[in-house]
C-alpha cells in the first residue's frame, strides 16, 4: 500500500518542527529543554504526590464507570475537560503549566484532553505515528503532557518514543491494516529509520511526561495483569491556528489570548458526562 503524508490536503500546515527557545526556563532546566529539541520529549517529571495521584485515580474510575453504564469504552472520554471541573483543573494546575510555559512562552492554550487506558490483558496497541498528523492544526507545536493515572511499565504497555524522529517533520504513513488492532488508525512503517532506537517512557502514578506533536511513538499490548492508564493533554501557544471548528473546545489556561482565535469554556460547576 503507497504512504501518505497529508490527512489534510486541503489545508496549508506548516509541519515543520519549531524548537523552544528559552534562555532563562523557570522549571526546566537548559539541558532539559535542549533535550526536548534535540529528542522530541523530556521523561518523567515530578507533579503529584502518591496521594494525590490516588486521588486523581479514583476520580477516572469513576467517569470510566459512568462512561461504560452508557456504552463508551475505556478510549472513549476524549475532550471532557470542557465539562468535567476535575480534568479542567488539571490542565490549568500551575506545577503542569509552569513546565509547559518554558517550552511555550506565557499564552497557553488547552485545546484537548484524552484518557488513553488500556486494560489489563488487553490486545489493543497504539501502532507508530505522529500526532500532528491527524490534527488540523498550523503550525505544528502543540505539546503534549502525558500523565500517568495508573504506573505505566514496559510490561502493561507504557508509550514508546522514536528519539529525533521529530526533526524529519511530516512522515509518510499507511491506513492501519485490521489486524494491527490499533486505537487509531495511522501506522508509521520502519518508525527506526527516523530516529533513535526506541525508549519506553516508564512512570510512576503523578509524573508526566512531554513531547513533541512531530515525535513518532506508539505502544505495545497490555499483557500484564495491571491497567495502564493515560491523560492527555495538548498545550500550543495563543498564535497556533485551528481548522474544521477545532478552536472551539479551548481553555485559556494562562496568559491571553489576544486575537480570540480560541473559544475559551470556564470552568465548569462539576464533573458531568458531555452530551
Amino acid at each position: 500500500m503507497a504512504g501518505t503524508s497529508n490527512a489534510y490536503p486541503e489545508l496549508e500546515r506548516d509541519l515543520s518542527f519549531h524548537p523552544a527557545s528559552n534562555t532563562d526556563p523557570q522549571k526546566l532546566s537548559r539541558q532539559q529543554i535542549r533535550q526536548f529539541n534535540d529528542r522530541g520529549y523530556i521523561s518523567p517529571l515530578d507533579v503529584f504526590s502518591p496521594e494525590e495521584a490516588d486521588a486523581h485515580r479514583a476520580f477516572f474510575d469513576g467517569i470510566l464507570a459512568a462512561a461504560t453504564v452508557r456504552g463508551h469504552n475505556s478510549y472513549s472520554i476524549n475532550g471532557w475537560h470542557r465539562t468535567c471541573r476535575s480534568i479542567h483543573d488539571l490542565v490549568t494546575a500551575p506545577r503542569i503549566l509552569d513546565y509547559v510555559q518554558d517550552l511555550l512562552g506565557q499564552d497557553l492554550i488547552c485545546w484537548g484532553t484524552h484518557y488513553f487506558c488500556k486494560m489489563p490483558g488487553e490486545g489493543k496497541r497504539v501502532s507508530w505515528h505522529q500526532d500532528a498528523s491527524y490534527w488540523p492544526l498550523t503550525p505544528a507545536r502543540t505539546v503534549t503532557v502525558w500523565l500517568a493515572i495508573d504506573d505505566a511499565s514496559e510490561e502493561n504497555g507504557a508509550m514508546q518514543v522514536i528519539p529525533g524522529s521529530h526533526l524529519h517533520g511530516q512522515v509518510d504513513y499507511e491506513h492501519s491494516a485490521v489486524e494491527e488492532d490499533n486505537v487509531l488508525n495511522q501506522t508509521v512503517c520502519d518508525p527506526r529509520k527516523y530516529g533513535e532506537a526506541p525508549v519506553a517512557l516508564a512512570m510512576r502514578a503523578g509524573q508526566i511526561s512531554l513531547h513533541a506533536d512531530l515525535l513518532l511513538h506508539g505502544s505495545e499490548p497490555n499483557r500484564s495483569t495491571q491497567r495502564r492508564c493515560g491523560l492527555t493533554m495538548r498545550f500550543v501557544p495563543s498564535d497556533v491556528r485551528a481548522h474544521n471548528g477545532w478552536h472551539k473546545s479551548a481553555i485559556i489556561c494562562r496568559g491571553s489570548n489576544p486575537e480570540g482565535h480560541w473559544v475559551h469554556h470556564p470552568r465548569p460547576a462539576g464533573d458531568e458526562m458531555p452530551a
